[in-house]
């Protein structure tokens, strides 16, 4: 697969063949001699290829892990990455009480991996998460099945809040929009590119077609002493700050992921009109 240009062959090798064998990828240090039959190499061969042709291994195991979560995954909505665990961490820094009822929005919800994680973290929360695509939404319906966490967020189809009644508030907004130039789509490694949703990372002609709607979004929606968390792309932190300080907020940060890489843009109490 090294030579398809597949980066961590070894591992996704070794992942592949305890998918094929039905065991964990420690199990196969545990054996290391034990033979395949034919069914599981022909099992085997099959997912090789798959990802030779750069088919993401989140697809070929059919589950991703994010926020020490076993999540559902498929090409029906954005693979979780680790840098948007810092949505989550951005918020528990801001509402250290694990108990509080605290009420969350997820717009461009996708796969609901940030709510599933928010929704873990706090067992009295509840929210609602949006999408314009229907097969996002089933995919995050069965991760909050899955999580245990399904009768307490409800999931709508729609553009941002277009389905939200007027009044309705919340104490969390996270979102992780579509960020990716459409200029940008072609370079993008193929794993994104063939293979992940392009409603999920296509951002307009620069990227912040989705963003520049979200201070407008945070002002209708977001409680007095409620935080907002929004992923942006590696050059775009300090525009998207920039956009929600010209709209009126005055306590806004952007975050660095761990590769010191602007990465969340936090936005807390805002003034309510």
């Amino acid at each position: 697969m090294s030579r398809r240009g597949v980066e961590a062959s070894r591992l996704d090798g070794e992942l592949l063949l305890a998918k094929a064998l039905d065991l964990r990828r420690i199990d196969l240090f545990m054996d290391p001699d034990r033979p395949l039959n034919a069914v599981e190499l022909a099992v085997f061969k099959g997912l090789l290829l798959r990802r030779a042709a750069r088919e993401p291994v989140a697809h070929l195991l059919g589950v991703r892990e994010f926020w020490g979560l076993e999540l559902l995954s498929s090409a029906d909505a954005l693979i979780p990455r680790p840098e948007s665990e810092l949505l989550v961490e951005a918020v528990l820094g801001c509402f250290s009480d694990r108990q509080q009822p605290v009420q969350i929005f997820e717009p461009c919800v996708g796969s609901g991996a940030v709510s599933c994680a928010l929704m873990r973290e706090y067992p009295a929360a509840c929210g609602v998460g949006g999408d314009l695509s229907l097969a996002a939404l089933a995919v995050a319906a069965r991760n909050l099945q899955r999580i245990g966490c399904a009768g307490r967020m409800g999931l709508f189809a729609g553009d941002l809040d277009g389905c939200l009644a007027s009044e309705v508030r919340f104490d969390v907004i996270v979102v992780n929009p579509p960020y990716i130039p459409r200029w940008e789509m072609a370079d993008l490694q193929p794993e994104v590119r063939d293979w992940e949703p392009r409603l999920a990372l296509d951002g307009g002609l620069d990227g912040l077609e989705i963003l520049r709607r979200l201070p407008g979004l945070v002002q209708t929606r977001l409680r007095s002493e409620g935080v907002a968390a929004i992923e942006v792309g590696h050059d775009q932190g300090e525009r998207v700050a920039g956009m929600f300080r010209s709209s009126g907020f005055a306590e806004v940060s952007i975050l660095n992921d761990y590769h010191r890489i602007p990465r969340v843009v936090l936005i807390r109490n805002p003034v309510i009109p």
